[in-house]
């Protein structure tokens, strides 16, 4: 057991027990980022399957972020109401659910569906694993736990790509999403198993001060009124694009077309974007925490970014190797997208901080779902018509592909917009809405 003291006696303390339900949880958010790239490692099955276009089946695939980004401004309204283990299960049997809909049958719809059930299930897996983190473990671990949810998360990344890749080859895609059913079944029972209604000690001991909360539509008013919340959503998702467009659905086959590669080689490459991720982030966010820059930061990453996406769209044709390098340089470029979250709530007021959190994970993600869109759109411009339908040779990527330094280019202006917050006007603007609400 694990004791932090601090001014006025102990925090409270970290059990193992804590430690096992806050995995569980995390399980569940691994899954998620599993079943949400999944489609990059079987883009040409589903397209033959369901009989879509480029654009019609990254239009499918978006879906996800199209339920997932409106339900972060509820998600965890609804979890402070119902409690971590009822909400987790039921929303990780939804997401579930989408695995066994993608095989019922062939007609688009069922893959709209599916893609919807896993947005909407997967739109409750990091707030309620943080939420879980909240009662379990005091709130000078939070961010180490972000860092090392989000760790988890990258992993799940990986398994969805390189991992799942090696099932369809072998096993076929329906076998593999299959699977991936069981496991979500598995993982459900875990929580419902092991996950407590309610934190068995007595929350007052991690608690903040109370400062009395606004109403929801009064929350998103103060947060979307802020300019700065959109400079840091916006700049977020030109920072998470390349995970969305190339990790979540196009980047296998994008890169198995500049270098001839076979499409399990081309997933491994593009997992080591989520490597970059995996390792950059936690750095990121500590640097970022240690010396109180987020503006600086953001800017690095966008510039950071917009270089390796110029390199990526400037080369005709790459070596596997050296795909493995450029998108490992990639996530790193892009990693420090986690200083968002942080910035967010310093440009926004104590009493609306999960709603700033909320409200920049939804700019971000309904962004990525436009970005695959966008980025099928564009495939199907530059693509060749055949009397068998449209194929995408590597010249119809390296135009799609010009996307993200665009978006990019878009992100660093964003950040050049932003302020610092500094840590003691942070400070001191979170203790004086304390001490109003202790007067009120």
């Amino acid at each position: 057991m694990i004791t932090e003291e601090r001014e006025g006696g102990f925090q409270g303390a970290v059990s193992l027990r804590g430690w096992i339900v806050w995995g569980t949880a995390a399980l569940f958010y691994l899954y998620e980022f599993f079943v949400r790239v999944a489609p990059s490692s079987m883009e040409p099955e589903l397209q033959a399957h369901f009989g879509l276009t480029a654009a019609a089946l990254g239009a499918a695939a978006g879906t996800y972020y199209m339920i997932y980004s409106p339900m972060q401004l509820l998600s965890g309204t609804v979890i402070d109401r119902f409690g971590p283990r009822n909400v987790l299960v039921i929303s990780a049997l939804i997401c579930t659910a989408g695995a066994f809909l993608q095989i019922a049958g062939s007609s688009p719809s069922l893959l709209v569906a599916a893609r919807f059930c896993q947005g909407l299930g997967s739109a409750f897996a990091f707030v309620g694993t943080m939420y879980v983190a909240a009662e379990w473990f005091p709130r000078s671990m939070l961010a180490l736990l972000s860092g090392l949810t989000t760790s988890l998360g990258m992993a799940g990344a990986i398994i969805g790509n390189a991992g799942i890749a090696t099932v369809v080859e072998t096993l076929g895609w329906q076998a593999a999403l299959l699977f991936a059913g069981f496991v979500g079944i598995t993982i459900t029972v875990l929580i419902l198993v092991i996950v407590p209604r309610r934190q068995p000690r007595p929350a007052a001991a991690h608690a903040v001060p109370h400062v009395k909360k606004p109403s929801i539509i009064e929350a998103l008013r103060i947060v979307y009124s802020n300019p700065q919340s959109w400079y840091i959503g916006i700049v977020g998702a030109t920072l998470y694009m390349p995970l969305s467009i190339l990790g979540a659905l196009w980047g296998a086959e994008y890169v198995s077309a500049i270098t001839g590669g076979t499409k399990l080689d081309a997933t491994g490459a593009i997992s080591m974007m989520y490597v970059g991720w995996l390792v950059g982030g936690p750095v990121a966010g500590y640097v970022s925490d240690r010396y109180g820059i987020r503006r600086r930061m953001l800017m690095g990453a966008s510039i950071a970014t917009l270089f390796m996406t110029l390199i990526i769209a400037m080369l005709p044709s790459m070596s596997l190797p050296i795909a493995y390098v450029v998108m490992l340089l990639l996530g790193f470029a892009s990693t420090s997208q986690v200083v968002c979250f942080a910035a967010a709530v310093e440009h926004n007021p104590a009493k609306v901080t999960g709603t700033a959190i909320a409200a920049t994970n939804m700019i971000i993600m309904l962004i990525g779902g436009i970005g695959e869109w966008a980025f099928g759109e564009l495939l199907d411009l530059f693509g060749t018509a055949t009397p068998g339908g449209v194929t995408y040779p590597a010249e119809a990527y390296h135009y799609a592909i010009l996307l993200l330094p665009i978006l990019s280019g878009i992100g660093l202006v964003a950040a050049m917009m932003l302020t610092e917050v500094s840590r003691s006007e942070h400070i001191h603007s979170t203790a004086e809405a304390a001490a109003k609400a202790a007067e009120a």
